[in-house]
């Protein structure tokens, strides 16, 4: 009983927080065409900022310190992350959008290049973020921590809020439209690069959430971020390409596959995902709730 209590809590935790890092990366891919291999380190960078902006006085981080309280340095981290995704696509991706190969080497050339920063400013040594709340409750002999549980609430909260943003508001439908048919969305006079830029903060930040807690519970190096970024294209391919509803159904399919599998070879953890989605994708190409492909 406590072995399967202790899969059903953390197996949800760690897909929310799967799904949340996942859903950024399908929603850019689905309304710009772009599969951004600098995602995991938007993730990366979400840590390490409330990392730098909540240290003080600490010799090991090669930069001037702000010592916010744990929250202000959370929030920091997200509105950074929110404003240097978009900057990205602007000044980056934006020129060559239209050249599936230059974009792929260049959102590898970003995600290189922020490892190379984050190590040369705070070592390539994991770091941890403290918990944001301490202490811990049983529920039939299984410990959950208070954080972990917050973790999972503001995971649900934010994906929520994105379900309504997309689906009732003016811009959530044009994010929509784009999605679906992009000269469509052009005659009918949706801006397309402003729902771009909208799509990328929001994607940044969602993926800043998730290495928030990430960070917390597991601690984070800068060469981590090419975990989040395998996981969320595993999730995104599972899913189906450009859906944000196979992605949530993926990252739950593949968060709890993982934690199964952790009770019994917790070094088989990430093995067994990448063979669940072979096994996927052998029966049904298209991933889970994406559309065929016509040839």
């Amino acid at each position: 009983m406590t072995a399967l209590l202790d899969v059903l809590v953390f197996g949800f935790l760690i897909s929310s927080l799967y799904a949340l890092a996942a859903v950024g990366f399908t929603m850019i891919f689905g309304v710009a065409g772009v599969l951004n291999l600098s995602h995991g380190a938007f993730v990366m960078l979400g840590a390490y900022i409330a990392i730098w902006a909540q240290a003080l006085n600490d010799p090991t981080i090669h930069l001037p310190q702000l010592g916010l309280n744990l929250p202000a340095a959370f929030l920091l981290a997200i509105l950074g992350v929110a404003v240097i995704a978009p900057l990205i696509y602007r000044v980056f991706v934006r020129p060559v959008q239209d050249r599936p190969i230059i974009v792929f080497l260049v959102t590898l050339l970003l995600a290189i290049l922020f490892e190379q920063v984050a190590i040369l400013i705070f070592s390539v040594n994991p770091r941890a973020l403290p918990a944001m709340v301490g202490s811990s409750f049983s529920i039939l002999g299984t410990q959950i921590e208070y954080n972990r549980l917050l973790a999972s609430v503001i995971a649900l909260v934010a994906i929520g809020a994105l379900w309504l943003f997309v689906h009732r508001t003016k811009t959530g439908k044009a994010i929509l439209a784009l999605s679906m048919d992009r000269k469509g969305a052009a005659l009918v006079g949706i801006n397309a690069e402003r729902i771009q830029l909208i799509v990328w903060a929001v994607s940044g930040a969602l993926a800043a959430i998730a290495g928030l807690f990430m960070a917390s519970f597991m601690g984070m190096s800068p060469l981590e971020e090419r975990v989040p970024l395998v996981i969320s294209f595993s999730i995104v391919v599972l899913g189906g390409l450009g859906s944000i509803p196979g992605s949530l159904w993926a990252a739950y399919i593949i968060g709890y596959a993982e934690t199964i599998v952790a009770q019994f070879a917790p070094e088989a953890r990430g093995l067994a995902a990448l063979i669940f989605l072979f096994i996927i994708l052998a029966l049904r190409p298209q991933g889970l709730l994406g559309r065929k492909v016509a040839h």
